[in-house]
């Protein structure tokens, strides 16, 4: 496919700690009220958090509403070495002599208002751009910071995938993290819930929202997973976006979806279809990047996997990734 990129190298961290369950109390009265509505919009029981930076010396109940956020800032760090540094020397020389572009990607905007910062570095850092890995990928050419909540990352990949195919970049490095902040957390999941109307559902389980940092790169060049990115579909499309995310779809094996399937499908297709939220945990923005962690660990080469994410209004974005049997002795 002429319009295909390739991901030459990624890299995800989230916190090495355990899961916090979340309870509401008085003294947040609005968050409490909004972890109320999305349990009834989603059908769950209750609330599981792993952030980074909690502490087990601060009272449990205020445990996932205000970790460390320099933890979070690190994590970013931490992925984008560890993405630059998986590229062979000759490539990570290419990289930061050719011309790259920088998009950080966030779901929430300008958030470190919720954070406890007294820091105008730390502040810039969450709320514009790291310059720190600006520096470190020797950006001389175009960066900027791209919000679009869970379809976010989608945007850069779009946005990446223009770049390369129309020869603007050589290379686009995309930084993504996702911060679980729990009033921002809840207010989305009561609106996708009552979007496709889960009041009727059986209560059962809980969420899993894990906090993850990672850092892509993307580039013409062959080599990795290579990744093709599809139009976004509004809720209006209706059955034209049913035919052809799933049923005109003859050449993937697996679909891949952030979050439960809402639209009604065949016996045959429901057995292809993965929860990445329920397989790893929820990560808002960066869960359809999940998708090639499972990708490479999980199924064999030359398997193609349609990751399909849905907005809290109903609409879809999609992108195909696979590896080239062909590759396999690169």
């Amino acid at each position: 496919m002429n319009d295909a990129m390739y991901l030459n190298a990624f890299a995800m961290t989230e916190p090495e700690d355990d899961f916090y369950i979340y309870y509401p109390g008085w003294l947040n009265v609005w968050e409490s009220h909004l972890y109320n509505q999305a349990l009834k919009a989603t059908a769950k029981r209750g609330w599981g958090f792993k952030r980074f930076g909690t502490s087990k010396a601060v009272y449990a109940r205020e445990m996932v509403r205000k970790p460390d956020y320099i933890h979070y800032i690190e994590a970013l760090e931490q992925a984008a070495e560890s993405a630059l540094q998986s590229l062979g020397a000759k490539e990570r020389m290419l990289l930061l002599k050719s011309r790259t572009a920088f998009i950080y990607v966030d779901a929430w905007g300008e958030s470190a208002i919720f954070e406890n910062i007294s820091s105008a570095l730390h502040t810039s850092t969450i709320d514009t751009l790291p310059k720190n890995l600006l520096k470190k990928f020797a950006i001389k050419n175009v960066s900027c910071k791209m919000r679009g909540e869970k379809l976010s990352l989608i945007a850069a990949m779009r946005s990446a995938q223009d770049y390369l195919c129309w020869n603007t970049f050589d290379f686009v490095v995309v930084c993504a993290a996702w911060r679980a902040i729990p009033l921002l957390v809840f207010s989305e999941a009561a609106l996708a819930g009552e979007a496709v109307n889960r009041r009727a559902q059986q209560v059962s389980g809980i969420h899993l929202s894990v906090e993850r940092a990672g850092c892509f790169i993307f580039s013409r060049r062959a080599g990795g997973i290579s990744v093709r990115c599809g139009n976004y579909h509004s809720w209006q499309d209706g059955a034209q976006t049913q035919r052809e995310l799933y049923e005109n779809a003859s050449d993937i094996d697996l679909f891949a979806q952030a979050g439960p399937a809402t639209n009604p499908m065949k016996p045959e297709q429901a057995v292809n279809i993965l929860d990445l939220s329920t397989i790893f945990g929820s990560s808002g923005c960066l869960t359809p990047a999940l998708s090639w962690e499972y990708l490479q660990q999980n199924v064999p080469r030359g398997t193609k996997i349609r990751t399909i994410v849905k907005d809290s209004f109903g609409g879809s974005a999609w992108f195909d990734s696979w590896i080239d049997m062909e590759k396999e002795g690169a």
